[in-house]
């Protein structure tokens, strides 16, 4: 197709949708709306769940009804993807990876998540320092188990990047240590 005639074609949609015929006007609505189809596909080309593939443990599988645990979160992460850690602020910009626990009364909470080794930077694109994981991520915590049939459950929710790819994508995923 003739660049004239698409241009034309921007202009008489730009004008249905009651925007002017501005040459400027027409040219950032046909970028936007490039650029959102172009995102939205990138997203729904990779699949979360084989970018990262998560673990959960305890830290000793040894323990008793009224004890404090250590509970393990793991993370593999696929090459050329970044997992944003848990312990920096997100005003704006990347997403920290949170842990949400679903108080049920078979546990509580006596430390919040920490975050094992991250790597740290500043990001170019948002001016703040960040930390975030290659390859392998872990982060503690530890609960007090009140009950015997205890059922320590939750969700992580994160934002995993490829920098190559220009990609990042939001995850969640629910955790579970059950007896």
């Amino acid at each position: 197709m003739k660049k004239e005639t698409l241009f034309a074609k921007a202009i008489l949609i730009t004008k249905e949708f009651g925007h002017s015929s501005n040459p400027m006007r027409v040219l950032a609505t046909l970028l936007l709306l490039c650029s959102t189809c172009w995102f939205a596909q990138a997203q729904q080309d990779v699949d979360v769940n084989n970018v990262t593939k998560w673990q959960f443990k305890f830290a000793n599988e040894q323990f008793n009804q009224g004890e404090e645990v250590e509970i393990i979160f793991l993370a593999t992460i696929e090459k050329g993807w970044s997992l944003y850690s848990s312990d920096f602020k997100a005003d704006i910009g990347p997403q920290p990876t949170e842990f949400e626990f679903a108080e049920n009364g078979s546990f509580a909470v006596t430390k919040a998540i920490s975050a094992v080794s991250p790597l740290k930077k500043v990001d170019k694109t948002w001016g703040t320092q960040i930390t975030y994981f290659t390859q392998k991520a872990e982060f503690r915590s530890k609960v007090r188990i009140d009950e015997i049939n205890y059922d320590v459950t939750g969700i992580i929710r994160g934002q995993l990047c490829n920098d190559k790819k220009g990609v990042c994508i939001p995850f969640q995923k629910t955790f579970h240590f059950i007896n």
